[in-house]
């Protein structure tokens, strides 16, 4: 399904996010749509001649080369003609140009031509990166693919949350209705046991020791599981920055990093 068009977007009460991102190019989540800016380079035919075309002499028709120039076109026709959805309207252009989403110098009349070029390719969906043969998709459900996948356990495909606290309370909040149902329950078997019915029932006497007991270790074992959960995830954070900084003092040429581990300054 093609992205919905920007007035769209906005008529749903989404937020465009701009990013530099193309692999978050119209990625979702919440009221939040993110959308990779058109570069002027893009629009230039010089470009595509010398960067993306493809000849009998070009060195990328190798299959040892990554990513070939076939691959490259590829992603970028399939950019702009996810931009030929985005912006099916003369407000959808109006919306762009005040994003920035597009190069000052396009106009109304020169971007309908060059939807129209777009559009008159032989066999579009043959020629562009598969990922643009669908419009927009959602963030949440990306990163939970990659974590049952095992790509990315604990971060998924891109982190969506700049705190602790927001991972918690969007993840389990949840608990605290279970615990208000639980608290409701125990408090209808007191009234139950209280009851001529009741009382004298082994079944439902039996049924209260068991919730009883579930009531107080279930909220135990919760918040242990949340605890180890959260000391994961600072571990792997913690290990995450201990790398990336060796990477970065590897590539400003300031430390040498043995095997081991172990820092040893140039």
């Amino acid at each position: 399904m093609p992205a919905r068009p920007l007035h769209r977007q906005k008529l749903m009460g989404r937020e465009i996010v701009i990013t530099e991102q193309m692999d978050m190019h119209l990625l979702w989540i919440k009221s939040q749509m993110f959308l990779k800016p058109i570069p002027r380079f893009l629009l230039r035919r010089e470009f595509w001649e010398k960067r993306l075309v493809c000849n009998a002499s070009c060195s990328c028709v190798s299959k040892s080369a990554r990513p070939s120039r076939h691959e490259l076109r590829a992603c970028a026709f399939g950019f702009l003609l996810s931009y030929a959805a985005l912006i099916a309207y003369e407000s959808d252009y109006h919306i762009a140009r005040e994003l920035n989403l597009l190069p000052e110098q396009v106009s109304w009349e020169n971007w309908k031509i060059l939807v129209q070029q777009l559009l008159s390719e032989a066999d579009i969906y043959n020629n562009v990166n598969k990922r643009f043969w669908y419009g927009e998709l959602r963030l949440g459900r990306i990163n939970m693919i990659y974590r049952l996948t095992g790509a990315s356990l604990f971060r998924g495909y891109e982190t969506q949350y700049g705190h602790y606290s927001d991972l918690l309370s969007e993840n389990f909040g949840w608990l605290l209705t279970v615990f208000a149902y639980v608290a409701v329950v125990l408090s209808a078997m007191q009234v139950g046991l209280s009851t001529d019915q009741l009382e004298e029932d082994s079944r439902f006497h039996a049924a209260s020791y068991v919730f009883t007991v579930f009531s107080i270790l279930g909220p135990v074992v919760t918040l242990l599981a949340l605890a180890l959960l959260l000391g994961a995830l600072v571990i792997y954070n913690w290990i995450a920055t201990i790398n990336y900084h060796h990477v970065r003092l590897r590539r400003m040429s300031l430390v040498h990093v043995d095997p081991k581990g172990n820092t040893n300054s140039v």
